[in-house]
């Protein structure tokens, strides 16, 4: 008996995360029998607001520091052992950047939105919640927190910035099978650079990237049930299996 072929053979995949970052998502792929590529749409940048971070770590007058990307934490990390408060994580990508550096994230919600950790830090009335996000983060959970009693730093911590595929990426994305989407600032680059083919998955993280890509004008064929790289993976997986 011939043994069976691995769940994503010949599928050609692009990953559209920066490069420094895309590594085990690729190797998960390519163990899967994926043709796996990395397209980077957008490049993360530290903004000098980390300054501002790093004095108010600095403090030591916060509860709680919430992550709601592993971006945030790979730009701060290395001022984060010397923090005295817990840290709360969006989901598990975020708390698997936190436990890379040896941090143990003391709240990750069951729901991986945003919003849902409010909820989950316990009584807020007079507690203080430092913030460091994306530029271009929406209000959303800070106006939550704050309507709990809490008081919050808010910190841009870093910006992304959209990457200009070059001729040969953007070959292998309009060739790809499917294409994995990890933000919505990677959906918007996409749609500025190329209309994926018809037969083009377009795979994304979770149900606010999914928003953004639709937004964006892209077609979203499926998104992954649990945030993280594996999450879409898994979708990915599931849908050629079902196919088959």
């Amino acid at each position: 008996r011939r043994d069976a072929a691995p769940p994503l053979a010949g599928l050609r995949v692009v990953v559209t995360r920066p490069r420094e970052h895309a590594g085990p998502l690729v190797e998960s792929l390519e163990r899967l029998g994926a043709e796996a590529s990395v397209v980077p749409l957008i490049a993360i940048e530290p903004t000098e607001d980390v300054a501002a971070f790093r004095r108010l770590v600095e403090s030591g007058d916060h509860d709680w520091i919430v992550f709601t990307s592993a971006n945030a934490v790979r730009v701060v990390g290395a001022l984060l052992p010397q923090a005295r408060a817990r840290f709360a994580a969006v989901g598990p990508a975020t708390a698997a950047s936190l436990r890379e550096l040896g941090l143990e994230p003391a709240f990750v919600p069951e729901r991986f939105a945003a919003e849902e950790i409010a909820g989950g830090l316990g009584p807020l009335e007079g507690a203080r919640v430092l913030l460091p996000q994306s530029e271009i983060s929406e209000p959303l959970l800070a106006d939550e927190l704050r309507a709990r009693g809490a008081a919050v730093d808010v910190v841009d911590a870093y910006g992304t910035v959209a990457l200009e595929p070059t001729g040969e990426e953007l070959a292998r994305l309009r060739l790809a099978d499917a294409i994995l989407l990890a933000s919505g600032s990677a959906a918007r680059s996409l749609a500025s650079a190329l209309v994926p083919h018809e037969r083009t998955l377009v795979v994304c993280i979770g149900p606010s990237t999914a928003e953004a890509a639709r937004a964006a004008g892209l077609r979203v064929d499926l998104v992954a049930e649990v945030s993280t790289g594996k999450g879409m993976i898994q979708a990915l997986a599931e849908h050629v299996r079902e196919r088959a």
